[in-house]
């Protein structure tokens, strides 16, 4: 029988036991205290504290300081955007140094479909941060790329409220058939351009453009013109944040037409006529101003424009979080003041991104974002205004001294009266509400590093307009000085509403794993996605009241109504794989199959797949002696196939097709259209009319990429990025360029018949230094990307000087020009100038177009290749930041080269369409006393000045080159001293301007517009005032 050991014996047990708990308990309730500050002594705010081990984590305040329960030698990384990351063992009272990383090496870039380290990117990935779009202060995210981003040229041609967005082009163009605008994935879903533009950039966390296959390839079909990622904050674990933003903003436009005042246009347009229209008289009392009413001197830009616009953004967003559940949410608020009183622009945005942590291997994130846009304006549309201001005439009174309205004459409208409060509305409303549910597992228990996620999304949107058309008031006044109200005819209504809907499923496992110098990362998923279009529309006119602004309150007879029902849907399988063997070599594969309904079923499926490799160079051990001086080096390249399954608008190119026409409203009600009506006798009926003939053979358009590039960092202080690409777009949809009969009875086929090469370069440079506190940066990014057609099976015959294979898409095409004629000797030793046909006498001053095919008349034959279009090949940015204790500064210049803008009509042609005269004709005209101009002699002749139908004349093609600056902002932070007894962490105030001057040759208009006559709403430049408070 074994011995038990006495009580007492166990006691020192007992106390061993008893310490070792306690001890223990000590560890792990152990609370770490420690400053975080950079290599100047100064306090960093906002720094994240994480321990490795527990996932607990924390924030530096405003001091610097920190606190986190954790136990003691317990890893925690230390991270803050802009220095390097810092991973120190936990310990009572902690001191961290943070040094700037120029490179960014750490930092982690998100990519289709997951992230990677910026030092393992072995795709063409450019990245711009969100306090870089928040600087343009615009209400267009689109606006805030430009000249940020290599590789990226955007134009903005109009800055009219509501409806001011860029095009984008990543890399140029190479198609000239289906869409060139690239693909926004807003947190991994495929959304719509406007939620896009529309997004709050205070709702940014990080903005990327995937430019290669390498980075593109894994969106397939979607990612041909490059794609646009952006991905919203989320919130961070610790104490709640509350941060508002607010900023106030003063527009004009950049520029505006300047046309003559009605002295010279008076003058000039009796040379212009050849006879007199005003007497000497007439055009004295035009000079001298005394019978302002009769003789007037009206500047109608001046008149409708009279007022600055206003625009205001504000902002507040709420984070914060524990371990188990975080959360992020944020309101904006945007009003836009338009040039004239009746137009304005309101938008109302509201996002909620939930993270919880269900269990220790299950995550779920709701997230869920809305906006609701209002904009209301004048039945009569922008386009329309401008084209009024152009063509109204200095010597047309607008209004009388009473403010009343006239009537200018019979061809000349009143803009400010169509545009006016009593001349109705065009108001309208869109809804856009964006969802996505994410579930996230992790199956340690059949291998670490292995996920499954399911990701479902659900967005809506629904548009309505309304345009109730009224006839303004107008008043004539009479001899005995009584204002006559001139009659009003009936008003009109249309009403317009779309509702579409976009759905999309996600199925992805993954596998994330290191096994010692080896690492592997690889993806497998299955996307679906299915949208639908809704739109109805109704017009009716003569209602007998300008009351009732209602549907039923019109006229039946006459009225117009159609809509349409249209659906489409994708389904795609990806896959992709990383590898990395030392931080220095690196590998990428990823294929996609995807299925486009576009296309009959043979051809509806497309494969599409790249390959990307990476050799970090400076990680090696032969170059450890250099990198005191190139501290980073890595060399990468890629190649693979994209697609685009847009088939430019003609749904179902593999179906015949016809398209249903109603008769003419004017023969009983229906439709009105000039197309499709069959006319039997005095009955006009309804009719069937050929669409494209089918082709069953028609797929997908391909594109074939490559991309050489280098990366590099220089003595800590340079970072450069360099790429080469060159692009191959096979199989472009296009009709062949050939006629055919009338009674043929159809349209040709749509056929994959296209080929276009677009290659270049991008490069992007910066330069962070600090001397002392005082720290600054330099950087600038440069792209050029020309593209030519190889191949698009051209009309036979077409001359070899107006084909378009070989040269450049949206290039011009017309009439090249050789100055202007100075006497009848140089007329008469050229060949005859028949542009304006064959019995067009020319005379000294006409301009002397060139013959081209060298026979003995400029004619039709004699049209040529006249260069570049209105797309830029070269754009570029210069920025930089100054910082000094509690001020900074920023700047953003920004340019574009290689594009020309042909002006023609109203907006450089004097007397256009019995409209203005353009200011520069007063000094610029040709004449025997001014003989060394560019533009021709003032007669009136399609030989000079040629009509809006007729082919670009060189004389009216101006270089589109520009320098801009784009952005400057100096900003003020208020002392932490300040803060500490108002509770508030941080407080910023700035006063910004955004394209305050531009140098460029083109006339009359900013060089982005890309309206011709000049109709466009004006691009604005801004001065702001801002705030921002962080609770």
């Amino acid at each position: 029988m074994k011995k038990r050991l006495p009580l007492i014996a166990l006691r020192p047990l007992a106390w061993i036991l008893f310490l070792l708990i306690t001890a223990s308990g000590y560890a792990q309730e152990s609370l770490i205290q420690g400053l975080v500050i950079d290599e100047n002594g100064e306090p960093l705010i906002g720094v994240s504290i994480q321990d490795q081990k527990t996932q607990k984590g924390t924030i530096s305040d405003i001091d610097g300081k920190f606190s986190l329960e954790a136990r003691i030698g317990n890893m925690l990384k230390i991270s803050y955007i802009g220095y390097r990351t810092v991973t120190l063992a936990a310990a009572k009272d902690m001191r961290v140094v943070m040094s700037e990383d120029n490179m960014k090496l750490d930092e982690v870039v998100v990519v289709g479909y997951g992230v990677q380290k910026k030092v393992n990117l072995t795709g063409a990935v450019a990245s711009v941060k969100s306090d870089e779009i928040l600087k343009a202060q615009s209400a267009n995210t689109s606006n805030a790329l430009i000249g940020q981003i290599p590789g990226l040229i955007a134009k903005q041609t109009t800055g009219e409220p509501g409806l001011d967005g860029s095009q984008i082009y990543i890399r140029g163009v190479a198609t000239f058939q289906g869409g060139t605008s690239p693909t926004y994935i807003i947190d991994g879903i495929e959304r719509q351009a406007e939620d896009f533009a529309r997004i709050d950039p205070n709702e940014i966390e990080s903005l990327n453009v995937l430019k290669d296959a390498a980075s593109a390839a894994i969106f397939g079909m979607r990612g041909a013109n490059g794609v646009i990622l952006v991905t919203t904050k989320r919130g961070n674990t610790g104490k709640v944040h509350v941060k508002y933003s607010g900023n106030v903003s003063i527009q004009k436009p950049t520029s505006l037409p300047e046309f003559a005042n009605s002295t010279d246009y008076a003058r000039m347009k009796n040379i212009y006529m050849g006879n007199t229209i005003y007497t000497d008289e007439e055009i004295r009392k035009f000079a001298d101003g005394s019978d302002p009413e009769r003789y007037p001197n009206t500047d109608w830009y001046k008149e409708m424009l009279s007022k600055n616009a206003v625009q205001h953004q504000h902002n507040i967003t709420v984070d914060g979080g524990r371990d188990n559940i975080k959360f992020f949410t944020s309101f904006g608020y945007v009003h836009q003041d338009g040039l004239w009183d009746n137009l304005n622009y309101e938008r109302y945005s509201l996002r909620s991104n939930i993270d919880v942590k269900i269990t220790s291997t299950t995550q779920l994130s709701v997230d869920a974002s809305g906006r609701v846009e209002y904009r209301h304006g004048s039945p009569q549309s922008s386009t329309n205004v401008f084209q009024q201001l152009i063509r109204n005439t200095p010597v047309l009174l607008a209004k009388y001294d009473n403010g009343l309205y006239t009537v200018p004459d019979a061809t000349h409208p009143n803009i400010m009266a169509q545009t006016s409060k009593d001349a109705g509305y065009s108001d309208s409303r869109n809804n856009s509400l964006l969802t996505r549910l994410e579930l996230t597992q992790d199956l340690p228990f059949v291998t670490q590093g292995l996920k499954i996620k399911g990701v479902f999304s659900y967005d809506k949107n629904n548009y309505a307009q309304k345009t109730w058309s009224l006839s303004p008031y107008l008043y004539v006044r009479d001899q005995d000085n009584n204002y006559n109200l001139q009659p009003r005819g009936s008003a009109s209504l249309y009403q317009n509403q779309n509702d579409n809907e976009y759905i999309e499923w996600q199925g992805h496992l993954t596998y994330d794993r290191s096994f010692g110098n080896h690492t592997v990362s690889a993806l497998l998923m299955a996307l679906g996605r299915k949208e639908k279009y809704h739109n109805v529309w109704v017009s009716r006119n003569s209602f007998d009241s300008d009351v009732m602004d209602q549907i039923s309150a019109g006229n039946s007879t006459g009225q117009q109504l159609g809509g349409y029902d249209r659906e489409s849907a994708r389904l795609s399988y990806v896959g992709r794989i990383n590898y990395n063997y030392g931080g220095r070599y690196l590998f990428e594969a990823n294929i996609r199959r995807d299925a486009s309904e576009n296309f009959a079923p043979d051809k509806r499926w497309g494969t599409f797949a790249s390959a990307s490799i990476g050799w970090v160079v400076s990680e090696e051990k032969f170059f450890e002696p250099l990198k005191n001086k190139i501290n980073f080096l890595k060399i990468r390249g890629s190649y693979g196939t994209l697609g685009n399954d847009n088939t430019g608008g003609v749904a179902f190119p593999y179906y015949s097709r016809f398209d249903l026409y109603a008769s003419r409203g004017s023969h009983g009600g229906g439709l009105a259209n000039n197309l499709g009506d069959y006319v039997f006798g005095e009955l006009v009926t309804k009719g069937l009319v050929p669409g494209p003939i089918a082709n069953a053979l028609a797929t997908w358009e391909t594109s074939k990429k490559m991309n050489i590039a280098i990366d590099a960092g220089l003595f800590d202080m340079f970072n450069l990025s360099l790429d080469f690409f060159k692009e191959t777009r096979s199989d472009i949809l296009a009709q062949r360029g050939a006629e055919v009969p009338w009674s043929f009875g159809g349209e040709l086929p749509l056929e994959n018949i296209g080929k276009v090469e677009n290659k270049g370069i991008d490069a992007n440079l910066t330069f962070n230094h600090h001397i002392g506190k005082v720290r600054y940066s330099i950087g600038g990014n440069f792209t050029y990307a020309r593209n030519k057609i190889l191949e698009m099976a051209e009309a036979a015959g077409t001359s070899e000087y107006l084909r378009k294979t070989g040269r450049p898409i949206y290039s011009y095409y017309g009439y090249k020009t050789d100055g202007i004629f100075q006497n009848q000797q140089e007329i008469d030793a050229y060949a005859k100038q028949e542009v304006a046909g064959s019995d067009y006498v020319t005379r000294p001053g006409d301009i002397k177009y060139v013959n081209v095919n060298g026979d003995e008349v400029v004619n039709a034959g004699d049209m040529t290749y006249l260069g570049y279009g209105n797309v830029p090949e070269i754009v570029y940015g210069i920025n930089g930041s100054l910082a000094w204790k509690n001020f900074d500064l920023s700047f953003l210049f920004q340019g574009a080269a290689h594009a020309q803008v042909y002006l023609n009509g109203g907006v450089v042609m004097p007397y256009f369409n019995d409209g203005n005269l353009p200011q520069f004709w007063v000094k610029e005209a040709w004449s025997e006393n001014n003989p060394g101009t560019r533009y021709p002699r003032l007669e009136q002749s399609t030989h000079n000045f040629p009509n809006t139908d007729f082919p670009p004349v060189q004389t009216y093609l101006y270089d589109a080159s520009y320098f801009r600056l784009k952005n400057i902002e100096v900003g003020y932070n208020f002392p932490r001293k300040w803060l500490s007894n108002l509770r508030l962490e941080n407080v910023r105030v700035y006063i910004s301007g955004q394209n305050l001057f531009t140098i460029t040759d083109v006339p009359q208009i900013d060089p982005e517009n890309v309206n011709s006559q000049g109709w466009s709403y004006p691009q604005m430049k801004s001065f702001n005032a801002g705030i921002s408070i962080q609770f």
